[in-house]
C-alpha cells in the first residue's frame, strides 16, 4: 500500500466516526429520556399515595366534624330544655341537700 492510499482510508474512517457520535448521542438521549419517564413514573405514584391518605384524612375528620355537630347540637339542645324549664315552668336546680340518692337494692 502506497502512503498515500493509507491516508484516504485515515480520512475514509473519519466520516463513520460522526456516525457513531450521533448513534452515541441518540442513545444517550434516549437513556436519558428512559430514566426522566422512571423518575416521572414514581415521584406520581409517590404523590397518588400522598393524595390518598389525605384524603382519608380527610374523610375521617369530616366523620369527627359531623359527630362534634352532632354533640353540639345535643348539649344546645339541653341548655334550651333547661332554660325553657326554668323561664316557663320556675323550675331550678335543687342544692345538693336536697338531692335524694335511692339505692336499687
Amino acid at each position: 500500500m502506497k502512503p498515500e492510499s493509507v491516508l484516504q482510508v485515515v480520512r475514509d474512517a473519519s466520516a463513520p466516526k460522526s456516525f457513531w457520535l450521533q448513534l452515541l448521542l441518540l442513545l444517550a438521549g434516549i437513556a436519558a429520556t428512559a430514566l426522566g419517564v422512571v423518575l416521572t413514573t414514581f415521584n406520581s405514584r409517590h404523590l397518588l399515595n400522598q393524595l390518598q391518605k389525605l384524603e382519608q384524612e380527610r374523610n375521617q375528620l369530616q366523620v369527627e366534624w359531623g359527630q362534634l355537630l352532632l354533640e353540639q347540637s345535643s348539649l344546645v339542645a339541653q341548655g334550651k330544655m333547661e332554660e325553657t324549664a326554668i323561664r316557663e315552668l320556675g323550675m331550678e336546680v335543687p342544692n345538693m341537700e336536697h338531692v335524694v340518692v335511692l339505692n336499687s337494692d
